[in-house]
């Protein structure tokens, strides 16, 4: 269940997430965000979960048409890529200046943002929550489609990614425990034993 405040600020992000499913795409990260940080309670909530639901609002700054071009296997404009991690720093700070969020909480939220997709270390835990939250929703029946519908895989192309992905793609091992699971559970409903 989504907390009062973060209800807030889902309103405020959600006219920015209606692009390819965007929006959909971060409720599976909040609720996967959820876990990781009931798992890792060192880990600064009141920075995740906003971080998790206002990640994706710079895409709506991207050309529709540019967007499935400017992140994975048929990638031609990585500025773009980084154009959403910009720009959605920009207007999460202006929602968050909005409901009145601190600005110390307002620069570490952005600064996760800021670079959640293309840099490659997490500024803290709390970032590397966000980002294996990020890649954890790829593990569900819904990333399996949405991801067919972006690229053409077919399902067994995405699991043999999602497997080699366990090794390298995320930064906690909570993560990794939760993707294999998720991980097994798409392989049950996916194969016909041998029928």
């Amino acid at each position: 269940m989504m907390k009062a405040e973060h209800q807030l600020i889902w309103q405020h992000a959600k006219p920015y997430l209606n692009t390819r499913s965007n929006d959909t795409h971060t409720l599976y990260c909040y609720y996967f965000a959820q876990q990781l940080t009931a798992v890792h309670p060192e880990a600064n909530v009141n920075i995740v979960l906003p971080a998790i639901l206002l990640h994706d609002v710079g895409w709506s700054t991207v050309p529709a048409d540019k967007q499935l071009q400017s992140f994975g296997p048929h990638m031609r404009y990585p500025d773009l890529r980084r154009r959403h991690e910009t720009e959605g720093a920009r207007i999460a700070g202006d929602i968050l200046t909005a409901l009145d969020y601190t600005p110390a909480h307002i620069r570490e939220i952005t600064a996760i943002i800021d670079g959640h997709d293309t840099r490659i270390e997490a500024l803290s835990l709390s970032d590397a929550l966000v980002k294996d939250a990020d890649k954890l929703w790829r593990y569900t029946p819904f990333g399996l489609e949405t991801v067919r519908g972006w690229f053409g895989y077919s399902t067994a192309e995405q699991m043999v990614l999602l497997e080699k992905w366990l090794a390298y793609r995320f930064f906690t091992e909570t993560a990794v425990h939760m993707a294999r699971g998720l991980l097994a559970l798409l392989h049950l409903n996916h194969n016909d034993f041998g029928k």
